[in-house]
């Protein structure tokens, strides 16, 4: 398990005393890829960490703001540096720095007083292994795209109208221990015995191309003479072979305790990474052995409490629809409740007759039976709301108006009984409701209306009738509470009386034995789908617990093999430490055999390092003095010429044998 240190940095002080605490930091290894590079204090860093023996690569952009810091001091000093142009690639939008291949700095920020101060940048520091291994491939990769592009310019297939000069062979950087190793070991003789006032060997350059106008032809000899100069430097002296003794020496014990740091650190994180994947499988094998209890426990409950409740239940239902399908049986009369229903629904019945009877001769004959007293000089007699001669007066009385008093009565009870006849719910509601009040409501008005016109005709009130009057009569409340009540008081009465018979009727008690036995039904299927969910839920957790259990056994399986992983692991780690600590031991006793026996070796970089500065001073006089195009052209031959001139030193092995070639021996 990788545990990951990683920071977002937006403020430039604290972003630039990042790189300088890394940087100081360093110990075998920095690569740093950025566009402008004018910081004079991280570059004076560089130049201490070269001191040190670290191995420094740099790639900047080619431009006029790169010029203020002296880059070729770094090269001097051992570092490999490219400076290179943007041509078309966009392969200078970089800006990162990679050290000792441990930590990885990346971001917007230049190396730069200017964004130091004034730029808003951020960048972010990681430790993240595959981050840090991906700018290292960036780095690689970039490298590839300068020898591409250089390559094409040489070829001549790069456009002329660019203006671009061809660059530097470039120096591939092997990443294993032993070969990273003899790569500082190269930096260190190099910057030791190799070293050249890269600015002198520019302007050879410069004035070799001005005396010869540019003819690449000359540059052959021109490379044999470098090449003299070159392995004359070689040559040691014991004052530089002393301190180189003593620089391998102490690089080479550097580099033991870094491995031997390292692999302790490495050790220690599978330790660590051993004990919390111990404790991570104890504490999912503990929460699938409490899940599978859980489950366990839930079937039980389903299987013992839940399911047979309902079949229990089920059973019962079932029992009630055969006894209900088996027996019907016809209620007995009940007697005791028929009795007094009988005698409230026939009282109430006359009740009504009498009172609406009264009320029909008063609103139809009272006002007529007063004019006619009067008519007659007769006394009037006295108006009430009730009048019991009413049923007397109006057999006496001519034509159908005897049969229409007894007959009005029929329409109140109609009202109160509507319910038998309609089957609507509102309907019936609205009909007994409304019809009654309104009913009654208008024949209190109108016997209202009629007593009053014969207290006025009898002279015991003064006032003519007007309408508004009857709400402030108490004959009209008298009236309406009288009537109404005796319609709901026989309503329910009446509903009463009807059930009792209802009650008796075979058909209707069928129809609810019928529905009783089919509500019955509903309830045993809707049950009946309850039991199948319970039991698939019960299969449902079975399975469950069938993966708890084999997930439970990978856990147990992985516990146990956890122990074995840890020490292989460490094995592999001791058996790579000596590997490694004897490769650097085998290496720097090579090294120090050579520089012993004046046999000094030397990277055949170095002598690429010189003629990429000869062809820069060579290509300053062309563009200085030619137009482009011709330029392009010419810079395009001269290193046409350095790469054949290389080839068949290299091919013909006509190098010293002190020049080592990075191909791996």
């Amino acid at each position: 398990m990788e545990l990951i240190d990683q920071q977002v940095i937006n403020d430039n002080k604290d972003i630039y005393a990042r790189i300088q605490t890394e940087l100081l930091k360093a110990e075998f290894e920095i690569l740093i890829a950025t566009a402008w590079f004018t910081d004079e204090d991280l570059f004076n860093i560089l130049v201490a960490k070269l001191s040190e023996g670290i191995h420094l690569e740099i790639i900047v952009a080619d431009n006029q703001e790169n010029e203020k810091l002296d880059f070729s001091l770094l090269s001097s000093k051992g570092a490999i540096v490219h400076k290179i142009k943007n041509i078309g690639y966009g392969i200078m939008n970089q800006k990162f720095c990679v050290i000792d291949k441990r930590i990885a700095l990346h971001g917007s920020y230049n190396w730069t007083v200017n964004a130091r101060k004034n730029n808003h940048e951020s960048i972010i520091s990681t430790n993240h292994l595959e981050t840090v291994a991906s700018l290292i491939e960036n780095f690689e990769a970039i490298k590839k795209k300068i020898e591409e592009v250089k390559g094409e310019t040489a070829d001549g297939r790069s456009p002329v109208a660019k203006n671009e000069r061809p660059k530097g062979i470039p120096i591939e950087v092997p990443a294993k221990v032993g070969a990273e190793f003899e790569k500082v070991l190269d930096s260190m003789i190099a910057a030791e015995v190799g070293s050249f006032d890269r600015r002198l060997l520019r302007e050879q350059g410069y004035e070799r191309c001005s005396a010869n106008n540019g003819d690449h032809q000359v540059l052959h000899k021109a490379f044999d003479t470098l090449y003299s100069v070159f392995i004359n430097d070689i040559d040691v002296i014991d004052d530089k072979k002393k301190r180189l003794l003593t620089k391998i020496e102490e690089h080479r014990v550097k580099n033991l305790d870094l491995l031997a740091k390292n692999c302790e650190l490495q050790i220690d994180f599978l330790q660590r990474e051993h004990e919390i994947s111990k404790s991570n499988l104890e504490t999912r094998r503990t929460g699938l052995e409490v899940e599978a209890d859980v489950a366990l426990k839930n079937i039980d409950d389903l299987k013992l409490i839940k399911i047979p409740f309902l079949e229990n239940k089920n059973a019962e239902l079932d029992q009630q629809i055969k006894m209900s399908e088996r027996e019907f049986i016809r209620p007995k009369f009940k007697w005791f409740d028929f009795i007094p229903t009988a005698i409230f629904n026939l009282t109430l019945l006359v009740y009504l007759i009498v009172f609406y009877s009264s009320a029909a001769y008063i609103l139809l004959f009272s006002v007529a039976d007063a004019k006619e007293a009067e008519a007659q000089g007769m006394p009037i007699a006295a108006a009430q709301i009730f009048n019991p001669d009413a049923m007397g007066k109006a057999l006496h009385k001519s034509g159908t108006a005897p049969l229409f008093i007894f007959l009005f009565v029929i329409i109140p009870l109609a009202f109160a009984v509507i319910d038998r006849f309609l089957t609507n719910k509102w309907a019936v509601i609205a009909g007994s409701i409304f019809g009654i009040i309104l009913l009654d409501g208008a024949v209190a008005f109108k016997v209202t209306q009629a007593v009053y016109e014969v207290n006025f005709a009898r002279g015991n009130v003064t006032e003519a009738w007007r309408n508004g009057m009857a709400f402030t009569d108490t004959n009209f409340y008298l009236v309406f509470v009288f009537g109404a009540f005796g319609l709901f008081l026989f309503k329910l009465a009446f509903k009463k009386l009807m059930g009792i018979f209802e009650d008796r009727n075979p058909d209707i008690s069928m129809q609810r034995n019928q529905l009783l036995i089919a509500h019955l039904r509903e309830e045993i299927n809707l049950n009946g789908e309850k039991i199948m969910q319970l039991k698939e839920d019960v299969s449902a957790l079975e399975k469950k617990i069938i993966q708890f259990k084999a997930d439970i056994k990978l856990s147990e399986n992985e516990l146990a093999g956890l122990p074995v992983i840890l020490n292989q692991n460490l094995q592999k780690k001791k058996s790579q430490l000596i590997t490694d600590n004897n490769i650097i031991d085998q290496i720097a006793a090579i090294y120090t055999v050579h520089i012993q026996s004046d046999n000094l070796p030397i990277s055949v970089d170095a002598l690429k390092d010189r003629i990429n500065v000869f062809l820069e001073g060579w290509n300053d006089f062309l563009f200085n003095e030619y137009a482009i195009a011709k330029a392009s052209l010419k810079t395009s031959e001269a290193a046409g010429v350095a790469l054949a001139w290389q080839n068949e030193k290299l091919n013909m092995n006509k190098l010293d044998k002190r020049v080592k070639l990075n191909t791996g021996e």
